[in-house]
């Protein structure tokens, strides 16, 4: 129990006995459980500023982690393990999804949102394409030597004590590209599947030519811009897994370290990586748009290929399925072609944008755009084919030509989910309402991009009792149970939201996807290359994503749509920066940045969270030894001892 004479304690902290009538006489524990306890995150914060006393006590885990349980704020995600939960997180990492949240949301309601901090650190690889993990953990990036020869998939822990590092390694035959990563369960362990796709010379002579320098390396072409080469490609899509628990230790490695000293730790520690997947495809067939998701109970990975494939393959192992996409009826003599693909777990099914390419005289060179789904062929005994028709379909004309079409993530949770978030979306009948589904391209016969959205639909589903047992006598036969109830989500195509925006004739437009907060980044026109210098960086923001969604008529789970707005952020450290790579978590308000003119990351925060310096000592002021428990009040109002912050 909390000791009650605590004068001592304050005089530690204030230097002298305080007034009679003071708050500071309080008990710890009084200030943290009751006081404290009907504060906001903005009241906390202010309060942290009085004093040491007050420095100290708002620094405290029970305060945090009880913020954490209790706020309405939307949470950036964790990795799905235990670690992640109150009685094993640190007082920091509970602050830092709550601060993270709450000053996000506060800066994209600003009328010029801006960014908060820039840091930087080294990569010691050259960063080709990258990714981060919802909730900004990990970030994982395609990288190659400084001469662009050597090839790898490199794991980086971007929270890690002193900074971020380098944490696993897997080498790649040649550059890896549409890279997707999802936290699942794969073979019954917590992990990170990540898929991607690599290229290389269909003939063997070609190689050999690349080889002599006759050749251009096959990883020099570009991934993002169309190209139309001679020489014949073999595609190829893989898939792999990198264990949390293992990627967890290597985080854990002391920042003192130096790289040797690093490397022969980590060998002492179970490999985190592990081969899952390898679908190969020739010239006349390449892959494209890998996802990821878990289906049917299992993590699936899901590759398109050209032009109207679908490949479905478990990571867990087995044969693969391979969906043929049938033309639509009203435009079956002309070419289709899939741009995007997207699986959505919630209805055993995957969601497609094909290309039709219909010869009209009016808008010129202006190809139709279906959206359709498809129902996903579980795994079986053997390889299975089928072609089907869509589901569901929906057309969209004069919209303009479309170069590049992407469909954000719409960060379905684990289906195993021991953080805290899983805890807090408890195991009930209702499920967390859906982000809508949306898709972004990129238009190039009038420069801008076009923004399509698919809200979802709640279904309430009755299953019929359960029968009393047969052979039973009538009075002892047990009255029938109650009808069972399942809801799930849905994405009727019936129910869409498109809207289209113009860009600068000189200026490209590149969108980084989000579901709320998605950027835009604009280059030189004229400029294709691989490192183009960025113009602007600029937030897409409409007010109504901010809003907590709702079911409304229909039960349609939308929210109240308002104005739509190009913002421009309130300050543009990137402002002429070449960057050969990119990457944006709407979560937590992160923008990370690869140099072209060397090894470096710039990272660019958009929300507040609490720091620490190289020996994990909180900053600005290292905290003392608070002389109170890391105790709190429940819900049930009984004093429970948790364990204390690290």
């Amino acid at each position: 129990m909390v000791d009650r004479n605590t004068s001592s304690s304050f005089n530690r902290f204030i230097g002298q006995q305080p007034p009679k009538d003071c708050l500071d006489r309080l008990p710890n524990d009084i200030l943290l459980d009751c006081v404290m306890s009907d504060l906001d995150v903005l009241d906390i914060i202010r309060l942290r500023q009085v004093s040491k006393l007050y420095y100290e006590l708002t620094h405290h885990a029970a305060l945090w982690k009880r913020l954490l349980q209790t706020t309405t704020l939307h949470l950036p995600p964790v990795p799905p393990t235990s670690r992640y939960t109150p009685p094993k997180m640190t007082g920091m990492e509970a602050e830092r999804m709550v601060c993270r949240a709450y000053s996000l949301h506060q800066n994209w309601e600003r009328k010029y949102p801006r960014c908060i901090r820039q840091w930087e650190f080294e990569a010691h690889h050259r960063v080709l394409e990258m990714t981060l993990l919802p909730g900004g953990r990990y970030l994982i990036a395609s990288v190659s030597d400084l001469q662009g020869q050597k090839y790898a998939i490199v794991v980086y822990a971007m929270d890690a004590v002193g900074s971020a590092r380098a944490i696993a390694k897997t080498d790649t035959d040649t550059k890896a590209y549409d890279i997707r990563a999802k936290y699942v369960t794969v073979k019954g362990q917590k992990s990170i599947a990540i898929a991607y796709l690599r290229r290389d010379y269909h003939h063997k002579s070609d190689k050999r030519k690349a080889h002599q320098g006759l050749l251009p390396n096959a990883s020099h072409y570009s991934t993002y811009h169309d190209i139309d080469p001679d020489i014949k490609f073999r595609h190829e899509c893989v898939a792999i897994s990198a264990r949390l628990p293992a990627l967890e230790a290597l985080t854990d490695l002391s920042w003192d370290l130096d790289p040797a000293q690093f490397l022969e730790e980590a060998k002492k520690l179970p490999p985190p990586f592990e081969s899952l997947v390898q679908i190969t495809s020739g010239p006349a067939h390449r892959l494209m748009c890998p996802d990821i998701e878990e289906i049917f109970d299992s993590a699936y990975l899901a590759v398109a290929k050209y032009p109207n494939d679908i490949v479905f393959k478990r990571l867990d192992g087995g044969p693969c399925g391979v969906l043929t996409c049938m033309p639509i009826p009203a435009y079956a003599q002309y070419t289709h072609v899939i741009k995007a693909i997207r699986l959505l777990p919630a209805e055993s099914s995957v969601f497609i944008v094909r290309e039709v390419d219909t010869p009209r005289a009016s808008p010129p060179h202006c190809p139709i755009y279906s959206f359709e789904k498809y129902s996903v062929i579980p795994a079986g005994p053997k390889k299975i084919t089928q072609t089907y028709v869509s589901d569901e379909c929906m057309l969209a004309e004069d919209i303009g030509q479309l170069s590049h079409v992407h469909i954000a993530d719409p960060n379905v949770p684990p289906r195993d989910d021991d953080s805290i978030l899983g805890k807090l979306r408890g195991s009930g009948d209702e499920p967390p309402l859906p982000h809508p589904l949306t898709i972004y391209g990129r238009r190039v016969n009038e420069e801008g991009f076009v923004l399509v959205r698919f809200f979802a639909q709640r279904f309430v589903y009755e299953y019929p009792p359960t029968p009393p047992s047969a052979g039973a006598s009538n009075w002892r036969r047990k009255p029938h149970s109650p009808l069972r109830r399942r809801v799930t989500y849905q994405y009727p195509l019936t129910h869409n939201d498109l809207f289209e925006k113009d860009s600068h004739l000189n200026e490209n437009v590149r969108v980084l996807l989000g579901v709320i907060r998605p950027l835009l980044v604009y280059t030189p026109w004229d400029n294709i290359t691989d490192a183009p210098p960025i113009l602007d960086v600029q937030p897409w923001i409409d007010r109504g994503m901010h809003l907590p969604y709702a079911i409304h008529d229909g039960n349609v789970v939308a929210p109240i749509l308002s104005r739509r707005r190009q913002a421009a952020f309130a300050n543009a450290p990137w402002e002429g920066q070449r960057a050969t790579a990119l990457a944006w978590d709407e979560t937590i308000g992160r923008l990370v940045i690869s140099r072209a003119d060397g090894d470096g990351l710039i990272v660019y925060e958009f929300a507040h969270a609490p720091r620490h310096d190289n020996d994990g000592r909180r900053l600005p002021l290292p905290l003392k030894d608070i002389p109170n428990p890391d105790v709190f009040n429940r819900p049930n109002n009984d004093v429970l001892s948790i364990m204390e912050d690290s």
